[in-house]
């Protein structure tokens, strides 16, 4: 398959070139071509098929490195096939699927039954993390990374295998197991709150004006999220100086959508004292778009965890990833059905899907220059691959997969919500206007972004590696 007369994103550049690709790998790039070098391409295209991209943008395939694909007990709410397909739909050609299922992937039987409903059932590719094995077990703990999981997830307000993530004892074991194996622990950074403290900020609520989008806020506040990423820290040093690490087997740690200035300065301030540590983190594009003060016809649709937060912390985050500061982006998709979000706001389950705005919105700031484009494409695509060794992903380059999708520039038209392939048909962004259009996604090649078409993604397996 030969891409024509396209604009193509390579090496931090906007080139006029054409793609020829043969067995889903990019074959050969040739940026302002001649045509005896068109003739010669052509010539060497074994389907014969040739796509005039009229100019459009060519981008790496989005790489979401967060995302909630649900299905086995959740069917309800999102499947495989539903869930992918949403992203093939998008622009994203890989995501990592997180363990909070029904029941959750926490055993190595878990994680098979799931890694096998995912089989043929994918549109994209999906790498698996896993949670941790109650009593933090390390022999089931080594069978599940036999299996290939990306990593670990750590959620401390709701532990999926009843350990408390707050006790440093279990938090260093399972950062010595990252050390041993060089396996990332992703972490939803959230200290818990008492029950009690809970029923005051809700009584607080009842006498005063304010809506439920900041309620959500205050009780799941920053400080919250700053505590708990600051207790990682600390713990995450004296791994290293307890078992007098050197750099190779540093933990490996990521911290899950980011959602307030002071806890992207702690991090940063670690990153900046000690640039060896192996310490990573994420921004979702709703919490650097919104803010608790939105105005939404259903306050439920934009209940999330971490909550959206005062807008001077959205600003600031969009500031920082303007900046190149902030080197990695995710959805957090997480769909949820529209029964569920139709209770009261306090049983109303925290989340919202995300695959089918992130693009629109984000890719609507580059193209209307308040967002650089270089920037964008390494948070969505060449950074994750750096950072979890993902093979031949994230680049336009000669012998890469050929992961990627077509932007197109359009009138400015609104978000609407039910057009979504994801069964979650609602969102936040219900009605933002966007002037862009995904117009074609490949996947290895392949045309993903079609109805009718048949499932194509792998499972992405991580190699072990012990220390």
């Amino acid at each position: 398959m030969i891409l024509k007369s396209a604009k193509v994103y390579a090496e931090g550049l906007i080139h006029k070139g054409i793609i020829l690709i043969s067995n889903g790998i990019i074959k050969k790039i040739i940026f302002n071509p001649k045509e005896t070098q068109i003739k010669n391409l052509v010539e060497k295209n074994q389907d014969d098929k040739v796509i005039d991209c009229k100019d459009k943008l060519v981008l790496p395939g989005i790489i979401d490195i967060h995302s909630h694909l649900r299905d086995l007990d959740q069917c309800e709410k999102e499947t495989f096939l539903s869930g992918t397909k949403a992203a093939a739909f998008s622009g994203i050609t890989t995501v990592f699927n997180m363990p909070n299922t029904k029941p959750p992937a926490i055993t190595a039987d878990q994680v098979k039954k799931w890694m096998k409903k995912a089989k043929n059932n994918i549109y994209i590719d999906v790498g698996f993390i896993a949670g941790v094995p109650k009593r933090i077990d390390k022999y089931e703990i080594k069978n599940i990374i036999d299996l290939g999981v990306l990593g670990f997830k750590l959620y401390p307000s709701t532990p999926l295998s009843e350990i408390d993530w707050c006790l440093s004892e279990n938090l260093q074991k399972i950062l010595n197991i990252s050390s041993e194996y060089q396996v990332p622990i992703f972490i939803h950074a959230a200290y818990p709150i008492s029950d009690i403290n809970k029923n005051n900020i809700y009584k607080e609520f009842t006498n005063k004006n304010y809506s439920k989008l900041e309620l959500q806020d205050k009780l799941y506040s920053t400080e919250s999220e700053v505590r708990y990423v600051k207790f990682v820290i600390e713990n995450y040093k004296k791994v290293i100086n307890n078992n007098k690490l050197n750099i190779e087997r540093y933990p490996i740690v990521h911290f899950c959508h980011i959602s307030c200035i002071e806890s992207y300065l702690a991090i940063q301030k670690t990153l900046n004292s000690y640039e060896n540590f192996k310490i990573s983190f994420e921004v979702t594009p709703h919490h650097l778009l919104l803010s608790n003060k939105m105005k939404i016809r259903n306050e439920n649709f934009g209940k999330v965890l971490p909550p959206l937060r005062d807008n001077k912390h959205s600003h600031f985050l969009f500031n920082e990833l303007k900046k190149g500061n902030i080197k990695l982006i995710a959805t957090d998709h997480a769909p949820h059905s529209l029964k569920e979000k139709s209770q009261k706001f306090l049983k109303a389950p925290s989340g919202f899907p995300g695959f089918e705005t992130y693009p629109l919105l984000l890719i609507d700031k580059v193209m209307n220059s308040q967002l650089p484009l270089d920037i964008f494409v390494k948070a969505s695509a060449e950074n994750p691959t750096n950072m979890f060794n993902l093979e031949n992903k994230g680049f336009i380059r000669e012998g890469y997969n050929a992961d990627l999708y077509i932007v197109e520039k359009v009138s400015q038209s609104k978000i609407n919500t039910k057009k979504f392939k994801t069964k979650a048909k609602y969102s936040p962004f219900e009605n933002y206007i966007t002037s862009v259009k995904i117009w074609k996604v490949f996947l290895r090649g392949i045309e993903v972004n079609v109805e009718k078409f048949p499932p194509q993604g792998n499972i992405i397996k991580k190699k072990l590696q012990i220390f």
